[in-house]
């Protein structure tokens, strides 16, 4: 299986006002923050993961969630890349999937 490594997760523009409480589930497994429930972030900012996760070849995603502390976690979002046996860095667009969402996020990630 390849093997790839997810650099950096980068958010445009959060969902909530007062920074988005984000993590990143695979497979239905939460992958990232490690030991953390979540991550804050807001716009502009960027949070090196340094994470190696082996992978199908072909179609993959990641699922960007944002924590709630009274309701039900929200999928905000999803990742969708390829992956193949061209080495090196990429970039994906989250494609939005909550309605009304404002959240806009970009993940860094490399095949290694």
């Amino acid at each position: 299986m390849p093997k790839i490594r997810l650099t950096s997760v980068q958010c445009t523009t959060p969902d909530e006002i007062d920074k988005d409480e984000m993590y990143l589930k695979m497979n239905g497994k939460k992958i990232w923050p490690e030991g953390d429930s979540f991550y804050r972030l807001d716009t502009g900012d960027k949070v090196e993961l340094g994470l190696e996760i082996e992978v199908q070849e072909g179609w993959n995603e990641i699922e960007l969630w944002d924590y709630d502390y009274v309701s039900l976690n929200d999928l905000l979002g999803v990742f969708k890349f390829t992956v193949d046996s061209n080495l090196g860095q990429y970039s994906t667009s989250m494609e939005i999937l909550e309605k009304d969402s404002t959240a806009s996020y970009i993940l860094f990630w490399e095949i290694v």
